[in-house]
């Protein structure tokens, strides 16, 4: 594991305790209390078919029907309910907060600052702490987002057969337009028509790539197995994964720190814009910043 923020630091960890989050997808009941382990229990219902997946996978067994639609919920899953959507969600809201705190101070509508503090409310004064379950309950939205890029591409499993290996991170699905050049790509912002790659590491050899010019193919043929022997090819998917990755880059083995330090500095984050009574958003590339914790009494 190299986090981010300290990305010449490594560190080893157990497959299963990486990337986990204790009480991350928690929810408040309505009689009082929390309940913290049925969304974690619905996804193992879809996580456990996917082992079995890859297996035949790796193995370059044909993919049919019942298995092609696991691996759909699979990326939508892993897409929707991971650190780097549910921070946008949360930021969206917490800007949307400033915006009406701001408008409000604006018309008189708040008591006077405090002496002193005359731009206490000012949006880039304000820390906004956001309740986690309001990501939670846009999950629905995140992953009809996901499932709407899927409609739009054809999925091939390509085969890894240089000495690079494969990358991953704990943001592990990747879509992007191919047709803007590499220091001007933003992620996941699509526009209608335009084409679309998408990236989804399996393991250090395996890697499901998906791709609009594919997609009347693919809905002939289904998946495709292919190999790639191309080290520029390897590398190039390891810099999108690098940058797309948010917190933590994993690996299985040593090698890539140039490429995951190198893409430290970038994360996919929100940017917003006050266009009143609007706000405009898109997600870029830029630096990760802490948000406000939240204190359910507080």
């Amino acid at each position: 594991m190299y986090r981010k923020d300290d990305p010449k630091k490594l560190f080893h960890q157990k497959p299963d305790k990486t990337g986990f989050h204790k009480y991350y997808y928690s929810q408040p009941l309505p009689e009082g209390g929390m309940e913290h382990d049925f969304l974690e229990d619905f996804f193992s219902k879809v996580e456990a078919k996917w082992p079995p997946i890859v297996d035949r996978l790796q193995l370059g067994k044909n993919v049919d029907k019942d298995m092609l639609d696991v691996i759909y919920q699979f990326i939508c899953l892993q897409y929707a309910r991971v650190p780097a959507t549910r921070d946008v969600i949360e930021k969206l809201d917490a800007e949307s907060i400033k915006m009406e705190v701001e408008r409000l101070e604006a018309i008189g509508e708040l008591p006077p600052p405090p002496k002193g503090f005359e731009d206490i409310f000012r949006a880039d004064r304000l820390a906004v702490p956001i309740d986690p379950h309001r990501s939670i309950l846009a999950m629905p939205q995140m992953l009809f987002e996901a499932g709407k890029i899927l409609d739009q591409i054809g999925l091939n499993v390509v085969y890894n057969t240089t000495d690079i290996p494969v990358l991953t991170s704990d943001n592990p699905v990747i879509w992007f337009d191919p047709s803007v050049p590499e220091e001007e790509m933003q992620p996941y912002n699509m526009q209608p028509g335009r084409p679309i790659i998408l990236l989804f590491p399996v393991s250090p050899n395996l890697i499901i790539l998906g791709a609009s010019s594919w997609r009347d193919k693919f809905t002939r043929r289904g998946i495709e197995h292919l190999e790639c022997g191309n080290r520029e090819f390897v590398n190039e998917w390891n810099r999108c994964i690098c940058r797309f990755a948010y917190e933590t880059v994993f690996t299985r083995e040593r090698g890539q720190e140039a490429v995951i330090e190198e893409n430290a500095d970038v994360s996919p984050v929100l940017e917003t814009a006050e266009t009143w009574p609007d706000i405009q958003y898109q997600r870029v590339f830029g630096k990760r910043k802490r948000k406000p914790a939240w204190k359910k009494d507080a």
